[in-house]
């Protein structure tokens, strides 16, 4: 062990690439983003047209119970209404995308994952490029940043149609 070593995030190198983007709002299309899940399967969110995806924002070792542990705990009640509804749709996604890529690898967002009895058939956990995490959460207005062995963040759930628009942010 590391003296002074902890398991908190943290901050990146003060230089971190990044690409410009445009704000997103409903009616937009949503731009396709290259992802890798909690099996360690890459995910593209061009795939997914044809079905309504939501997606939201986390990270794993975040320490506030109304925040990141929420969001997953709201997901898991959308994912079990929406397969207890018969008469519902089925052409339906939901992903949680972690800002700590650098930390929150597959391995630890399946772990992560379990606690909330996700289903990767109906919802994965995704991990990526910084430069891309970067960009999806800034097109939406969600602002992280690394502070005192944590990281301070927003909430932001969007939600797109099976045609690919932005219906919900």
């Amino acid at each position: 062990t590391v003296v002074g070593q902890t398991n908190a995030p943290q901050a990146p190198a003060s230089f971190r690439r990044v690409r410009e983007v445009d704000p997103l709002k409903v009616g937009d299309v949503m731009p396709d983003y290259r992802f890798t899940n909690e099996l360690a399967q890459a995910v593209n969110l061009k795939d997914f047209r044809g079905q309504a995806y939501a997606f939201t924002f986390i990270f794993t070792r975040c320490p506030f119970p109304t925040f990141c542990p929420r969001m997953s705990s709201q997901f898991s009640e959308v994912r079990q209404k929406l397969m207890a509804n018969p008469d519902g749709p089925d052409n339906w996604h939901l992903f949680t995308i972690t800002f700590d890529p650098e930390y929150d690898s597959p391995d630890r967002l399946k772990e992560y994952a379990r606690r909330y009895e996700y289903d990767p058939k109906r919802w994965n956990y995704l991990t990526g490029a910084m430069i891309d995490i970067d960009a999806i959460t800034e097109q939406f207005g969600l602002a992280f940043s690394w502070r005192a062995g944590s990281i301070d963040h927003t909430l932001r759930t969007v939600v797109v149609d099976a045609s690919g628009k932005v219906q919900k942010v």
